[in-house]
Order: structure tokens, then C-alpha cells, then sequence
């Protein structure tokens, strides 16, 4: 810690815009780091800081970025900054680097060094004067700067990860191969240039078409050339293009053929549904049976046959029992004697089953299907890759070499070059030599490496809005492919060239926009300057290290292994290292082990899963891959857990997208563009009479509409508990069929609940653990398939989440399933691509949602969210982050389409003393369901002298106002007084206080874990709900503590969302956060916060105004 004076700093001093970082707020934010207890903890935090200015800076600039080093780069480059700050803050950059990764030696000096070089910056780029407190700081180094000495290369480099800075002109000259100069600059070795030619690199012409200035590469592996700052690429050289974005191998093999790599295919794969056929359920069958034979060798077929299908239930009675019949006849004689004589070669060797693996080195990601190990050498590793479909004469095809070349790669990667052990292909259907050797030469390993840096080009490309490789894809490009591969490549050219101009336009912008999404949760390429929590992605997960992850609540480091359960494949653990973190029930996650010496996920197999439960001395993780077994967790001490992304969601999305194109949808898209009316026919279904007109005649509207209906529910008015439940109700009660979603598990679990209190009758898709879904594993396990598919079609509801819906909706209409119904829930939480290609093939959607809540999570820069391509302004689409929900009720509003959206009126959750704080947002619309809401505050509630008992009695909307604490996203000051009054609410409601009673709303995590922290061992008080206002949305409590945190106007950006509600005439500015916090309580809310800044909102100085303030 550096000692310093408090530091006088009004809010008076700045005019920021709420929305953007300002001089005076990084100036504060360096005060708050100098304040760090040592040199290594002061550089580190300023690299938070270094990293949220430059995305600042370079935040409206139309391209990606894939580090901190690319950034300032592209700065340096662009625009002019006096070459000595250049410099100083290149230093600053590796230093604070090597702090992070604990390679440096610090002392007081060298921080406040760093401290004049950040103020020195803060100053030179927002133009406003370094505080006296801070030139007070370090006046004893004001003549010092940061020095740092690139180090001497070895003749052959092993790796180097550097921004590429300068793209050389391919030099073909007569005799010679061609080739080309790479600017690159690396901290340690400092700018130097990369020579990459033909001759010895094979790929280097493909190479320089993908490469651009300010892209990350990793070169592994090449030489010191005689000219000073010169490197070669050599024979063994590879250069890995943003390394950090982990491509899958699967999707990489697959794109190989007998005439070589077909990089379009990657694209066409994504792009254009493919629905897998019973080739592929025949294929997981296969996997399955021989993963229960290595488990249990002595298992016989037909046991095992029919647990297999069971886990794949849906497609089993798609198919029906014929074609059932015909697979198990077929895996009797032909696959079976293979797996028996496979799993008998390994019998008593440890064996791990669908391993996965990450590989920063390579930009890989994969699972294999065996890995085989060897107890007496742990260098030992072969791997076995199961193929089911029919075999070449010899050797293997080469998509399914290419596979198993990269799951060596993955090895390599994770075990280093001293990893042993042979790699083999199992065909279970060939009649000679079923297990075939596939050697991972170079050359072969390049290829792979080489297709990997074509797709991650295009895939950059395409995010950037570069459209030009769409127009490739066509029939003469599918040349050597097979025939299905053909078809698809024909029809999207044929979508796509045929589509309109708007059509065309729109699958332009939100595919890009949905690429934009994946590259940031992979890697954190476009992420927005203020949200520091997503500046690497997924990446995070090796590129930071454990401190960090503590700091931003994303890891819990020491779990130990307490109990497996074989049945459901859950694991529990003990949490033998408390910290505080964001994780919850239904969170997906990774586990990894943790080694003695740190965090090394890349080293180690991850398993994916779900959190099950959490409480506060255990986990319980529910796994993915239901082949791991006790043995493997008890040899390991302690485990780690961090977040995991659905990357399938995205793609997802992306292929729904191609729907957009298709002439027979063209109909439906004229529609959901707002360019044809929907109708609408009265219809003689009887409503339920216990509901009042506003909610009759909202119903009523929904099922007579024909084309879609939209229902707008503030918070409180009954959209899932009452609304949707009756509609439900009411459909199930004719021919029609009724699908539902929403789009996380917990809401589809909320849903079903709501369902079975009501006694309708439902098929839960999706979960594991549903009582219909045990029902229809039960059909299958007794061998009655037809009996499985009879139950399924005589369903009318079917409820799950938005991806499972999408990944299953083709067998339930193979089954025979009708489209008629699709309701969505929490439709406003849907970006429109999410959303888009579920609704397509239903006759009819119902949207419920509320365009004034929390809107979906786009993580994307606002910059990259507005489109300025007049064909869709003109249709009112403007910002791509705009749900359909939103956007369908603005247009039926427009064209006075009021038959086709209502909005709920009536509430039944806060007093109207609270209503009224957002009544407002609604047009005043709002009044309360029930006259207890109405009913006087009791001012002797809290009688007695005490402190809080005097705050409490003053009314049920109170204000406290807080000290200035010029401390980033927390408040002492609020954390204590939230933890005291706590305590006294316990002591008040005695034996009826419960978790129910109250809830904290605070933006912060770190105000979130600095109140845990102070409640500390309390289990009652750490059970209660204290959470961000987007975790909080759709819950309720008595009473809502609201801790704010704020110390300045910049982080007004962070704590407002705002939006737009359109009543009649008038448009109603909304802050959409500020509205879900105030809306979670019943009887009480309570405001802490620094009012000066708050004031600076017109949002919160209106909120201020309504409520009593308690000075």
C-alpha cells in the first residue's frame, strides 16, 4: 500500500457522459489501485485499467481485437501519440503481463513508476490535468521511467505468441518459391520480421490472403536468421491464427475428402440444416454399447442394446420398432464381435471414455471417443476412435485420419512430446482387420492446422461484415464432395442469390451480428469497453490467472471429491476452500482436476455439466458424459469448477438463420417483417371465468388470433403463473397441439411447475430427470417402442428450452407431432435470430414477454450493434440487439394492429406505494389486483428507539444516502449498514423471517461479496437472495434492500439499460434495471446510495424525488 491523503474529488469536477470512461474516473480508479496493499497487486490491477482504456478508445473502431496488444498497437498505428508514451506504455503492457503470471520483481519504486505512467496517459489522451494528490503521489519518481530489455532469442524458437504488425507483398520471383516479410512484434523479443516462404513453409501463399495487421498468431518453432531481428519459418515451423479461438477437430476432419480439404464446407456445415438420419442414431447407438462393454465387459447385447436406446429415446420412437429391429440384426452380426474382441484388447488398462481436451498451442478443442492409458508408463496414451459406417478396403477415409491426427495434436498439447502410444480406428462393421492404425505424420498434422487458419479467417470476416465468401458457395465449389454435401451447397447459392435484397441484407447483419456473439464468448473479441468480465471469453479459463478468476467470482478452486452417484452421473464435492463467486443451480460449468502446483486446465481432461445444487459446504455436478465413473474422481485431491458456454447455441441460431432465405417461408418472413397484417378470426373456445376483463379479453385475443398474438406482462401481472397457465390449459382441452419454451432450464422448470399445479398434463423435453421422460426411458426399457411413440403423440403440451426445442423439433413432426402452437415465454429476453427459426413452421406463435425488463444478454459493443443498411431501417430494424417481441409489438402499434397485442394492467405483487415508482415506465396504465396492496403503511411496524426501527417506520419507499467511498463497484459504508439491518429484520419477524422475507439488489459483484464477507458464518442470513438485478429477474421478497455502490457518473452507464416504451402518442424513456429492482419487492424497498451521482441520472433524480429520504 502507498501511502496517500483522501483525494477531493466532487462530482461537480466532471460533465462524463454517463455512458463512456472519463479522465476524472480512471483518475479515481488509479487512486483506488495505488491504495493496493503491495507493488505486484498495484501493477496488476493497472492492467484492468490499461485494458478498459484502449477498449475504450478503440471502442467504434469495425474490426475485432483479439488482446490488449492489438489494441494499443492499432492505436499506435492509427493515430498520433508522442513516441516516448508509446513507448512507456508498450513497457507497461509486459509489465503488468508478467505481475498477472507472477514473473516479476516489484518494489515500491517501480509501482509508482507505473502509477506516473498511467496518470501521464490518463492526461495526455482526455486532456485533463493529473490531481494534485496523485503528482503528490509520485513526485520522488517524476524524472523516472519504465525500462525494459527484450531478451536474445535461441537460434530455434520454441514458441512465440505476437501481433502481427505489417502483411509483406508475396514476392514470386523466376526460380524462386514464393514469399513474403510478417511484421510481428513479441515482449520479449521485441518488432522483428518473420520471413515465411514456400519453399519450406507449404502453406504460405493461403497464409498471406488469411493474415491482417493487428491479428494474434502463435509461430512455433522458428529459426534466428544471420540479419538482426530477422526469424525464418523452417520445415517444423507452425503459425496458428488467434490461437485463443479453439476450433473443434470433429468439424475441421470433416471437411477432408479423398481430393484434400474443403474449407467451404466448415461454413456450409453451419449454415444450411442438416437433419442426421438414422445413419447417426445408429451411430450413437454403437458408441454406447461399447462404452457399457468397457464398463462391464460381461454385459450382454441385448441389455446393452436396449440402455442405449433408451438414452436416445426420442429418435427410437421416431424410427419405430421395424427399422429398430433392423439396427439391432445388423449390430449383432456385423459390430458386435468387434467390440467384444476391442474392449477384451484392453481389458485392464485404464481407460478414460470421451475425454475432452483444450489446446491453446494449436487452437484445437475435442473429445475422443478412448483414450487407453498404461499403468507402469504414464507417458502412455493411444487412442481409439470409433467408426460405425461402412470402411475402406485398407487404411481409413480421410476424414476420419484427419481426426484422429488432430486428437494427437490435442495430446501433444495437453502431455507434451514425450506422449507415447499408438492411434487406431475401430470400424465396427468391417469384416477384416476392424482396428486400423492411423499414423500422424507432419505433413498431415500442417493440413489440419492449415484448414483450422482458413476457417478462423473466414469466420473473422464474416463478423467484420466481409460477405464476399457467401458468394462462393456453390454447386462448381462442392466439386469431389458426396452428393449430400453437394445438395446442401446448392441450395444455400440458391437461397442466397435468389433472396430478396432486404432478405438477403437481413441474414447478412444478423448472421454477422450472431459471429460477433460467438467470437466474443469464445475469446472476447468485440467486447464492450465497461464490461471487463468478458474481455477474454471462454479463454479466460487459461489466460488468467487464479487470483483473477477470484476477483471476477468465476472459479471455485478447491472442491474435493465426496461422492459419485452411477445412476444419474452426478458427482458431489465437498467445497474445501470457501470463496465467493456467481455461481448457481443450473449454471454450466467444467470441473477440472487441480494440480499441486496451480491451475492447469490445458493439461487435464474437462468434464462438462450442469450445477445441480449449491449450498455453502457442497456441490453437486451433474455430468454430460455419463462414462465416468468413481475411480476417476477419488484419484484426483481437489477439483476446480469455472462457467461453460453452449457453443451449439450459436450455431444454432446461425443455421435458423437460413430459413430467412427459403422461397417457401417467404410468406412467413412478409409477416414477421411487418409487411402483411396478421389476422385474426373469433373462435367459440370458452375462456375461464376467474380472471378480470383487462386478462379475459387478453386471452380471448391470443386464441382468436391466426397468425401470432404478443402479450406484454409488467412485473407482477400474472404472464407465467396465471396467463400462460390458462392458455395452456384451454388449448389442451382441444385437437390442437401446444409447444412451449423459454429460454433457460430454470424458466421451463417454473413453467412445468405452474403446469402441474394446475393438473395439465405435459411432455417435459429435455430433462434427464422429468417424470415423462422416465416414463417414455420405462416404454423403451420394457421393448414396447410403439407404446413410446402412442404416448408422445397423444401429448397436447410439449415444454422445454428454445435449443432443445430447435435440436428436436424434426422427430416429434416425424412422429407426427403438429405445429399448430408454439408459445414462447420470456420472449423479450430472445434476440430475434434466437427466436426466428423455432417459429417458422408453427401456424401460429404466441409471444409473452415485457420489452421493459431486462432485455437478452448481448455482450457485443454497442457500436457493432446498429445497422445502418437502409433496406432494413426502412423496416424498422435499426439495432440488431432489439427482440422480435419488441420489435413486432412497435410495428403493430405503428399500423394500429391493436387486435394482435395486449398488455396486463393489473398486479398482485408490490403495494401500490411501490407501483408507483414505476407506473410511469407503463404510461400509468398499471393498478393493483387486490385491495391489501392499498393498504396504509403501519408506521409502528418497527416500534421502539432502535436505529433501524426509526428508519423503517417512515414509510415503505425509503432513501439512505451513503458517504462518498471512491472505491470501484463497492461500498463499506452500504455493505455494513445492509448487513446490520439485516440482522435487526431477524430479530424483528423472529420465527417468520425466512430467505423469502428479504432480498439485496446491488450491480456489483464485488459489493455482492464484500456483504457475504461481513455476514460471514451465518447460514440464515447467506441463504437470503443477494444477487445483480439479472439474476433477480422473476424473483420476489417482502422487503428489497437496494445497494447501489456508485462514487461516479461513469458508472451510470453500467447501471441503467435504457429502452423505450410506445404508448398511443407518447414514448416513455425506461430504465429497464432500475424497473426490475424496484419491482421485485411486496411491502418495503430500501435505497442505499451516493446521491450526488445518482442525481446526474434523470431516471434515479426522479426515483429520488418519489421517495422518503432517511438523512
Amino acid at each position: 500500500m502507498i501511502d496517500a491523503q483522501p483525494i477531493n474529488m466532487s462530482v461537480n469536477k466532471t460533465n462524463a457522459s454517463p455512458h463512456h470512461l472519463t479522465g476524472h474516473a480512471c483518475y479515481m480508479r488509479l487512486l483506488e489501485i495505488s491504495d493496493r496493499p503491495s507493488p505486484v497487486e498495484i501493477i496488476r490491477h493497472l492492467r484492468q485499467l490499461l485494458d478498459q482504456l484502449f477498449r475504450h478508445l478503440t471502442r467504434e473502431e469495425p474490426r475485432s481485437f483479439g488482446n490488449l496488444f492489438a489494441r494499443m498497437q492499432f492505436y499506435f498505428d492509427k493515430y498520433t501519440v508522442p513516441p516516448h508514451l508509446e513507448e512507456q506504455l508498450t513497457i507497461l503492457r509486459i509489465l503488468t503481463y508478467k505481475a498477472i503470471n507472477h514473473h516479476l520483481r516489484t518494489d515500491d519504486e517501480l509501482a509508482l513508476i507505473c502509477i506516473r505512467t498511467m496518470a501521464d496517459t490518463i492526461c495526455h489522451f482526455f486532456e485533463e490535468p493529473i490531481p494534485e494528490i496523485l503528482e503528490g503521489l509520485c513526485c520522488n519518481v517524476k524524472e523516472k521511467t519504465l525500462s525494459y530489455a527484450p531478451q536474445l532469442s535461441e537460434e530455434l524458437v520454441p514458441q512465440l505468441k505476437c501481433l502481427v504488425t505489417q502483411v509483406g507483398n508475396l514476392q514470386k520471383k523466376p526460380g524462386h518459391a514464393p514469399y513474403f516479410m510478417l511484421g510481428c512484434h513479441n515482449d520479449e523479443l521485441g518488432p522483428f520480421q518473420l520471413m515465411i516462404s514456400e519453399s519450406v513453409y507449404t502453406h504460405a501463399t493461403s497464409l498471406h490472403t488469411q493474415l491482417r495487421a493487428y491479428d494474434t498468431i502463435h509461430v512455433l518453432y522458428c529459426s534466428k536468421s544471420e540479419a538482426p531481428q530477422v526469424y525464418e519459418a523452417v520445415s517444423v515451423t507452425r503459425i496458428i491464427l488467434e490461437p485463443d479461438l479453439l476450433i473443434d477437430i470433429s468439424d475441421l476432419a470433416e471437411c477432408f475428402g479423398r481430393h484434400g480439404s474443403h474449407k467451404l464446407l466448415y461454413l456450409v456445415r453451419k449454415l444450411v440444416p442438416q437433419t442426421p438420419g438414422i445413419a447417426a442414431f445408429k451411430g450413437n447407438v454403437v458408441n454406447s454399447l461399447l462404452d457399457n462393454v468397457l464398463r462391464d465387459p460381461k454385459m450382454e447385447l441385448r441389455q446393452s442394446f436396449v440402455e442405449a436406446v433408451t438414452d436416445h429415446v426420442l429418435q427410437a420412437a421416431a424410427y419405430g420398432r421395424e427399422a429398430l429391429n433392423s439396427m439391432f440384426a445388423d449390430i449383432r452380426s456385423l459390430h458386435w464381435p468387434n467390440l467384444l474382441q476391442s474392449a477384451a484388447e484392453m481389458h485392464n488398462r485404464p481407460v478414460r471414455i470421451e475425454p475432452t481436451f483444450f489446446s491453446a498451442n494449436y487452437g484445437l478443442q475435442g473429445r475422443l471417443d478412448i483414450l487407453a492409458e498404461d499403468e507402469s508408463d504414464p507417458l502412455r496414451k493411444e487412442i481409439f476412435e470409433l467408426k460405425s459406417g461402412r470402411s475402406p478396403e485398407y487404411g481409413a477415409w480421410k476424414n476420419h485420419e484427419m481426426q484422429v491426427v488432430g486428437y494427437n495434436l490435442l495430446l501433444q498439447s495437453a502431455f507434451g512430446d514425450e506422449r507415447r502410444g499408438s492411434s487406431a480406428i475401430l470400424y465396427s462393421a468391417a469384416a477384416d482387420t476392424p482396428l486400423r492404425n492411423v499414423s500422424s505424420s507432419r505433413q498431415a498434422e500442417n493440413e489440419l492446422l492449415a484448414l483450422r487458419n482458413e476457417i478462423v479467417s473466414q469466420l473473422l470476416r464474416l463478423a467484420a461484415g466481409e460477405y464476399d465468401i457467401l458468394d462462393k458457395i456453390t454447386e462448381e465449389a462442392a466439386e469431389g464432395l458426396p452428393a449430400f454435401n453437394v445438395v446442401h451447397f446448392t441450395a444455400f447459392h440458391e437461397v442466397y442469390h435468389n433472396a430478396s435484397p432486404l432478405l438477403r441484407t437481413y441474414y447478412q447483419q444478423f448472421l454477422s451480428f450472431l459471429l460477433r456473439e460467438y467470437l466474443l464468448a469464445k475469446c472476447g473479441m468485440y467486447s464492450a469497453a465497461e464490461r471487463e468480465e468478458d474481455a477474454e471469453g471462454f479463454a479466460a479459463l487459461w489466460l488468467l490467472h487464479e487470483q483473477e478468476k477470484l476477483e471476477r467470482f468465476n472459479i471455485m478452486p478447491g472442491l474435493q471429491f465426496r461422492h459419485f452417484d452411477t445412476d444419474s452421473s452426478t458427482v458431489v464435492f465437498n467445497v474445501q476452500i470457501p470463496v465467493n463467486h456467481n455461481f448457481r443451480p443450473g449454471d454450466t460449468a467444467i470441473i477440472y482436476p487441480r494440480s499441486a502446483d496451480g491451475l492447469f486446465p490445458l493439461r487435464h481432461q474437462v468434464l462438462k455439466g450442469r450445477i445441480d445444487d449449491l449450498a455453502k459446504d457442497t456441490l453437486t455436478f451433474s455430468l454430460n458424459n455419463r462414462q465416468i465413473g468413481h475411480d476417476f474422481f477419488a484419484q484426483q485431491q481437489l477439483w476446480a469448477i469455472e462457467h461453460d458456454i453452449y457453443e451449439s447455441n450459436y450455431w444454432i441460431a446461425a443455421t435458423a438463420l437460413f430459413h430467412v432465405l427459403e422461397p417457401r417461408l417467404q410468406e412467413k418472413m412478409e409477416l414477421l417483417l411487418g409487411r402483411r397484417a396478421p389476422q385474426t378470426a373469433p373462435i367459440s373456445i370458452p375462456v375461464p371465468k376467474m380472471f378480470n376483463n383487462n386478462q379475459q379479453d387478453i386471452l380471448q385475443a391470443a386464441l382468436d388470433a391466426e397468425d401470432y398474438y404478443l402479450i406484454q406482462g409488467p412485473p407482477g401481472t400474472g404472464k407465467t403463473s396465471a396467463l400462460l397457465t390458462a392458455l395452456v390449459g384451454v388449448l389442451a382441452e382441444t385437437e390442437t397441439q401446444t409447444i412451449v419454451v423459454a429460454f433457460t432450464n430454470r424458466a421451463v422448470e417454473e413453467i412445468c411447475r405452474k403446469l402441474d399445479t394446475k393438473g395439465i398434463a405435459h411432455l417435459r423435453m429435455g430433462s434427464r430427470r422429468s417424470a415423462t421422460e422416465n416414463r417414455l426411458r420405462q416404454y423403451c426399457l420394457e421393448g414396447d417402442i410403439a407404446g413410446a411413440a402412442q404416448f408422445i403423440l397423444q401429448q397436447r403440451v410439449f415444454v422445454g428450452t428454445v435449443a432443445t426445442m430447435a435440436t428436436r423439433l424434426h422427430l416429434l413432426q416425424m412422429l407426427g407431432v403438429k405445429t399448430d402452437v408454439l408459445i414462447a415465454d420470456e420472449a423479450s429476453q430472445l434476440t430475434e435470430p434466437q427466436l426466428l427459426g423455432l417459429l417458422m413452421p408453427f401456424r401460429k406463435f404466441i409471444l409473452i414477454g415485457d420489452q421493459n425488463q431486462l432485455p437478452p444478454v448481448v455482450a457485443q459493443d454497442d457500436f457493432f450493434c446498429h445497422t445502418t443498411q437502409a433496406l432494413l431501417n426502412a423496416e424498422g430494424i435499426s439495432d440488431l440487439r432489439c427482440t422480435l417481441f419488441e420489435r413486432l409489438i412497435r410495428r403493430c402499434k405503428d399500423n394500429h394492429w391493436h387486435y394482435a397485442w395486449g398488455m396486463l394492467n393489473t398486479h398482485f405483487r408490490m403495494h401500490t406505494d411501490i407501483a408507483s415508482l414505476i407506473n410511469h415506465y407503463y404510461a400509468g396504465q398499471l393498478s393493483a389486483g387486490s385491495v391489501q396492496q392499498s393498504v396504509p403503511y403501519n408506521m409502528t411496524e418497527h416500534p421502539g428507539s432502535e436505529n433501524w426501527a426509526q428508519i423503517l417506520s417512515k414509510g415503505r419507499t425509503l432513501f439512505i444516502p451513503s458517504p462518498l467511498e471512491p472505491t470501484s463497484k463497492m461500498n463499506r459504508t452500504e455493505a455494513n449498514r445492509v448487513v446490520s439491518l439485516l440482522h435487526y429484520l431477524r430479530n424483528r419477524y423472529g420465527h417468520r423471517f425466512s430467505k423469502e422475507t428479504v432480498g439485496v439488489v446491488t450491480p456489483w459483484r464485488t459489493q455482492i461479496s464484500l456483504i457475504r464477507e461481513m455476514i460471514g458464518n451465518d447460514e440464515q442470513l447467506q441463504a437470503i437472495n443477494i444477487d445483480t438485478a439479472e439474476r433477480f429477474q422473476g424473483a420476489e421478497n417482502d422487503i428489497i434492500i437496494i445497494s447501489l455502490a456508485v462514487y461516479h457518473p461513469v458508472q451510470l452507464g453500467l447501471l441503467q439499460n435504457l429502452g423505450v416504451f410506445h404508448w398511443e402518442q407518447d414514448r416513455v424513456e425506461v430504465d429497464r434495471k432500475l424497473l426490475v429492482t424496484l419491482s421485485r419487492a411486496r411491502h418495503q424497498v430500501i435505497i442505499m446510495g451516493y446521491e450526488p451521482v445518482l442525481r446526474a441520472s434523470s431516471h434515479y433524480k426522479e426515483l429520488l424525488n418519489s421517495v422518503t429520504s432517511c438523512v
